[in-house]
């Protein structure tokens, strides 16, 4: 794969810096990749490399406040601003590849990202494809908390609310220290601004998700601490789609694709892409 930078301006003016990856022979299809919260899509190569074994093309975009994009850090006023800027890099794909089968790709937050973009695109999506989407987010919080969070998320989006276990990310310690190390990562803790998005978001898709019809996969560690398998249950089990495939990986952390086992892991989202790719 041939990887280049490029980059668009958000209705806003942030600009979004994505990445392109381009396989060497014939394009069989478009793919766009959405990584999870606080770090970057060059987390991704080895991902895009696999991706190109079945002729797509991928684009993956540094969400606004993340990696190379503009915009204060990790900062998020709405969940739509991240809805907006992947419609905005998706007028590039129509522009760049018209006509091109579309899939979609998400881990983590990008995971909840992904999935709200489909339940609003579905008609233009071939597939869609999950990583540990992370939907499950107030399990055993208190309902007053969860309430005060989201005021909290809609006044003062900035303020700090939450610390996440980066040793959670994967049971390779040399991921870990990777990620630990990156400087395109934000080490910091989660803004209230899109813990507010992400819960938003995730309330809705109960009575959403029947209506989703498109083939789907979702893969999630059993032992994600970060993003908890049930909501990953709870998609599977209400989604309207008929063909919908599952694989909960026992032993796994949270980034499958980071994991001792990732190849496992890959050659599954590769099995299930084939079919479906060019067909």
């Amino acid at each position: 794969m041939e990887r280049h930078e490029s980059s668009l301006l958000a209705e806003d003016g942030t600009r979004i810096v994505y990445d392109l990856w381009q396989p060497a022979g014939e394009v069989r299809g478009v793919l766009v990749l959405c990584h999870g919260f606080g770090e970057h899509a060059r987390r991704y190569d080895h991902v895009a490399d696999r991706l190109g074994e079945l002729g797509l093309v991928v684009y993956a975009p540094d969400h606004r406040g993340h990696g190379r994009s503009g915009g204060k850090r990790v900062h998020l006023r709405e969940w739509s601003d991240f809805l907006d800027d992947l419609s905005r890099l998706f007028e590039v794909v129509s522009r760049e590849h018209p006509g091109a089968d579309r899939f979609l790709l998400g881990h983590s937050m990008g995971g909840e990202l992904a999935l709200t973009y489909a339940l609003d695109h579905q008609a233009d999506l071939k597939a869609l494809a999950l990583s540990g989407p992370a939907v499950d987010v107030t399990s055993g919080t208190p309902r007053i908390v969860v309430e005060v969070g989201k005021l909290l998320g809609r006044f003062l989006p900035g303020v700090p609310v939450q610390t996440l276990d980066s040793a959670a990310i994967s049971r390779d310690a040399a991921v870990v220290a990777a990620y630990e190390a990156d400087p395109l990562v934000h080490h910091g803790k989660v803004p209230a601004g899109i813990a507010r998005g992400l819960v938003v978001a995730a309330e809705q898709l109960p009575k959403r998700l029947p209506s989703l019809t498109i083939p789907i996969l979702l893969q999630h560690g059993r032992e994600d601490a970060l993003a908890s398998v049930r909501g990953t249950e709870m998609i599977a089990a209400a989604v309207g789609s008929s063909d919908v495939t599952v694989k909960i990986y026992d032993g796994l952390y949270h980034e499958v694709f980071n994991e001792p086992e990732q190849q496992m892991v890959l050659d599954d989202l590769i099995d299930w892409l084939r079919p479906r790719v060019g067909s």
